[in-house]
Order: C-alpha cells, then sequence, then structure tokens
C-alpha cells in the first residue's frame, strides 16, 4: 500500500492543542499524508467556529515547501481570515521545527445540522 491509498484511518491522529493550534507525531512521511493531517487541522478548527453548526468542506488548497519530512512531531497553527453567517475563510501553515512543509488555505461553509 502506498501512500495515496492508504485509509484515512491509518493516518496518525492530530492532537488539538487549543484552537488553531495542533500538532501530530508521525513516521517519515510524503506531502499527501502531510496535506491529510492540515486538513484535519482545518477541519477541526471550523468546526469549533460552527458552534451549533456544522462545518462543510467547500475548498482546500495546499503549498507545498518541497521540505523532506524524516520524522517526528509536526505542528499546525490554522486562523481564521474572515467569517460570514455561511462561510468561514481559513488559512494554516505546518512546521516540523523551525521548517514549513507547507501552508494551506480553506473554506468551510456553514450549514444547519439536519
Amino acid at each position: 500500500m502506498n501512500e495515496l491509498s492508504a485509509p484515512s484511518n491509518t493516518l496518525p491522529d492530530v492532537s488539538i492543542k487549543a484552537p488553531g493550534e495542533a500538532e501530530a507525531t508521525l513516521p517519515a512521511a510524503g506531502e499527501a499524508v502531510l496535506s491529510a493531517i492540515m486538513i484535519r487541522a482545518l477541519r477541526a478548527h471550523a468546526d469549533t467556529l460552527a458552534e451549533d453548526r456544522i462545518a462543510k468542506t467547500v475548498s482546500i488548497s495546499v503549498d507545498v515547501t518541497g521540505e523532506t519530512f524524516d520524522g517526528g512531531t509536526v505542528s499546525m497553527k490554522t486562523k481564521t481570515d474572515r467569517q460570514t453567517r455561511t462561510l468561514i475563510f481559513m488559512n494554516g501553515i505546518m512546521r516540523a521545527g523551525d521548517t514549513a512543509l507547507l501552508k494551506a488555505t480553506a473554506i468551510f461553509r456553514l450549514a444547519d445540522a439536519d
């Protein structure tokens, strides 16, 4: 099984330290795995902002830096750029120590719970 076909339940857990701050510990990983972990951190932050609503993914864009990740702990910081009645615009960065691994932007739509 390669990283492109790995089921999401094989990804390491993302530990939420505070809204907008998360980390994960994992072995050496490529861009696809790191991107998936960053998406989890963005989603977790969006879920806290949604309160009694549901944050649904509209768009996520990931820009990688090309830095190699040989394993260890990654930290993620996410922030809200703007929130309207129905949308959350966010961005985030993933680092291994002082090295930036990737940056992401995301849009989530706020929907009423069914």
